[in-house]
């Protein structure tokens, strides 16, 4: 059976490869929590799972709509890199488009909260997180 590409895969792979020129290491959620394919390496931006919200029927095409939370982790030393990579973020995000599927960024759901200290880790770290929802044709 050939490999079939789902919509939150596809949004998944296109936010990863759109974010890569940004910092060294672009993780998803799941590999950011498994020991095996972790890093320590900093700036690291983790894209956590989309959240399938809602999925209305028209008349020829099924549409999804796809909630994204993207982290973005920096040493707190790094305040203007980190700053920079937030904002070019911001700015591409609604830009975005996928390999297989249809999609369209949601005019106005782009959150992203002022950003925090994280003290949790032995490295003092910037954290920051955009979201946003997107509109996927599925079928």
């Amino acid at each position: 059976m050939d490999y079939i590409t789902l919509p939150r895969t596809d949004l998944i792979q296109s936010i990863m490869a759109l974010f890569s020129p940004l910092a060294p290491t672009v993780l998803t959620g799941d590999e950011a929590m498994d020991k095996k394919t972790w890093q320590f390496e900093y700036p690291q931006i983790i894209v956590q799972m989309p959240l399938k919200r809602d999925t209305p029927q028209y008349k020829l095409v099924q549409t999804g709509t796809y909630s994204v939370q993207i982290d973005f982790y920096w040493n707190a030393d790094q305040k203007g890199s980190f700053m920079d990579a937030l904002d070019k973020a911001e700015i591409l995000l609604p830009h975005l488009k996928l390999k297989k599927y249809s999609c369209d960024y949601q005019s106005g759901s782009l959150v992203s909260p002022q950003p925090q200290v994280d003290t949790t880790t032995s490295t003092k770290l910037l954290h920051g997180v955009i979201a946003a929802d997107f509109l996927i044709n599925e079928i």
